[in-house]
């Protein structure tokens, strides 16, 4: 079963190292980097601005350390075939879901690293905790992590559904209790933490001997989990395992009515019908422009507005790029009389619709951040943007990608 879990593993990395050079490509690369900087940057100046103890911080704290708890799920890799091949290997399971508890826990090992690293400037300066304070609330997390992942590894074995839910509840209850402590007495939260995880590692054993695994159960929880990641990566190129719906969302009908039934906008019709009645492009475009929309009325520094604002409108740009061949696999729009051009000239009105909509809400949210002067040159780098992004050579090679 180990080499079993090798196999699973290896296929696994393969899939994602090749979806990763979509992901991961140079201009998404740099638009991150360059968003990571100006967000480091508004980060350093709120810093400055908070004096002595917070009242707030700490419960801002744990809240925060509650949701990051939240954060990664047991991987088994498990496919549905298995339920009916691996059956009469129920009994050799256990050492394979054990490696598979393990290869689980680095990730938000990782993640938790990180995000102690980048809380660590705001716990010194808002609360009364020191550097090695926070070290001791970082294990104390990892090791309820640890906790949570056994815990997941007994609820594959466990019928009941609201058993499960209550254990979820208990545990969560009893993270925020540990957490509460570390955050007044570090070394407390960590002794109760390590404390947790014995008991529940002890007991699991004990509950293990007699149950059966829930096969259909654990495939569906790792269907969901790939599921998450599938609909994540879908965002930047397509996936075959996520299939977008359709919703007839009325209240858009009146935005339809305004193409006329004219030959020449066949495909401005029904890419803005694709696009208002599909949940991928226009979940994608909606949460970027509320995302970008918040960001920016948060962010007090003018010329940062101005980099975000241009930044978030980069990213809309080209990620709508790919919805330029939602039509290729059908038929029936070859055949329409509409000329290539003709088509490209139609996504390109849309693209440049969408930007524009998007800059405009973004200068309604900015006109009461940003001086008359600065929100004026806010409207033309949006409005250039605009401009470049819809006559940019992307554009131009659409019908060769």
């Amino acid at each position: 079963m180990k080499q079993l879990w090798q196999q699973r593993l290896q296929q696994h990395h393969r899939e994602m190292l090749k979806y990763s050079r979509y992901v991961f490509n140079e201009f998404f690369t740099l638009a991150l980097f360059i968003f990571l900087g100006a967000l480091a940057y508004g980060y350093s100046g709120l810093l400055e601005t908070l004096s002595g103890q917070l009242w707030w911080a700490k419960p801002l704290m744990l809240v925060l350390f509650l949701c990051l708890l939240s954060f990664g799920r047991l991987a088994t890799l498990l496919q549905q075939a298995d339920t009916l091949f691996l059956l009469p290997k129920e009994s050799a399971l256990l050492p394979y879901l054990l490696a598979a508890r393990r290869y689980s826990l680095w990730v938000p090992l990782v993640v938790d690293v990180l995000f102690f690293g980048v809380l660590l400037p705001f716990q010194v300066v808002a609360t009364n905790l020191s550097a090695s304070s926070g070290l001791l609330l970082c294990l104390s997390l990892i090791c309820l992590k640890d906790g949570q992942l056994w815990l997941q590894l007994l609820n594959v074995y466990t019928v009941s559904l609201q058993k499960q839910r209550q254990r979820g509840w208990l545990f969560y209850g009893l993270a925020a209790l540990i957490l509460s402590f570390g955050l007044w007495l570090p070394w407390l939260g960590l002794g109760l933490a390590v404390v947790a995880v014995t008991v529940l590692r002890l007991y699991l054993p004990h509950f293990l001997a007699g149950a059966r695994f829930q096969w259909q159960a654990a495939v569906n929880n790792e269907d969901s989990r790939m599921l998450q990641l599938y609909r994540l990566i879908n965002l930047f190129t397509d996936v075959p395992q996520v299939r977008g719906k359709v919703h007839h969302r009325v209240y858009f009908d009146p935005v339809l009515k305004l193409i006329k039934k004219r030959q020449r906008q066949t495909f401005s019709y029904l890419y803005l019908r694709a696009f208002l009645r599909g949940t991928e492009y226009f979940g994608l475009y909606s949460r970027l422009l509320i995302v970008g929309a918040l960001v920016l009325w948060a962010i007090p520094t003018w010329w940062l507005v101005l980099v975000l604002g241009g930044l978030f409108l980069y990213l809309v740009g080209f990620q709508l790029l790919p919805f330029y061949h939602i039509f290729d696999e059908n038929l029936f729009v070859y055949l329409y009389p509409v000329s290539i051009k003709q088509r490209v000239k139609s996504f390109r009105q849309l693209v440049q619709s969408l930007l524009l909509v998007q800059a405009l809400v973004f200068a309604v949210v900015t006109f009461w951040t940003l001086s008359l002067a600065h929100w004026v040159l806010f409207i033309g780098l949006e409005l250039v943007i605009t401009w470049w992004l819809s006559r940019s050579r992307f554009m131009r090679q659409l019908p060769n990608r």
